[in-house]
């Protein structure tokens, strides 16, 4: 079983989400599929604070509990983001409670290697 220290996600299409996900400033984000946050870690980096500032709000979703546990580490580091233990049927709750429209879903649908590797994480196949 890999652990999270020596598991190195590759994010994929970076450029596209980069380009087209922060559309406002101040917006409302979901990563729905938090994973390793790669692609949240980005849309918060200093790259794009011209395009996502102090009034963004960006909330990462997942159930693997190792994801969490990064995302937990992302949220202590920056105020705007927030991780949620769960699964895509919680994104109605999650935005109702954030009490403002959302301006942006991501959601990667792909397949995660270390989830497949440890079938108590995730998915297993025989």
């Amino acid at each position: 079983m890999a652990t999270t220290e020596q598991f190195a996600h590759q994010s994929v299409m970076l450029d596209e989400v980069l380009e087209m996900l922060p559309t406002r400033a101040d917006g409302f984000y979901v990563d729905a599929t938090f994973g390793r946050g790669g692609h949240s870690r980005l849309i918060l980096s200093h790259a794009l604070l011209d395009r996502l500032g102090v009034g963004a709000r960006l909330i990462g979703i997942d159930q693997d509990p190792e994801a969490v546990i990064i995302g937990q580490q992302l949220e202590r580091a920056d105020a705007r983001f927030r991780i949620v233990a769960g699964r895509f049927d919680c994104l109605d709750q999650v935005v109702a409670e954030e009490g403002r429209l959302l301006d942006g879903l991501l959601m990667d649908l792909g397949v995660s290697s270390p989830q497949l590797d440890d079938a108590a994480r995730g998915f297993s196949f025989l």
